[in-house]
C-alpha cells in the first residue's frame, strides 16, 4: 500500500500522542476515503454537465444575493 506524508498542527499531534489507543492510521484512511467518495460522486454527477465555471459562478452569486436579500428582511 502506498504511503502518504502530510503535516499536522502541533496541537493535533499532541492529542494523537496522548491517545495511542486509537488506530490513527485507520481514522485517517477512513476520513480520506469518505472524502474521496464524495469527490467521486461529484465527478459522476458533473461528468456530462455543460455548465462552465462562469455559469457556476453566476449561479452562485445569484443564489447568495437572493438568500441575503431574503434573510436581511427577517
Amino acid at each position: 500500500m502506498p504511503k502518504l506524508t502530510f503535516e499536522i498542527p502541533t496541537d493535533i499531534k499532541d492529542i494523537i500522542k496522548r491517545h495511542e489507543e486509537v488506530d490513527w492510521n485507520k481514522v485517517v484512511n477512513k476520513a480520506i476515503w469518505d472524502y474521496a467518495k464524495k469527490i467521486k460522486l461529484l465527478e459522476s454527477l458533473t461528468l456530462k454537465s455543460r455548465l462552465t465555471e462562469n455559469d457556476i459562478d453566476d449561479l452562485d452569486h445569484e443564489i447568495k444575493a437572493a438568500l441575503s436579500k431574503r434573510y436581511q428582511k427577517a
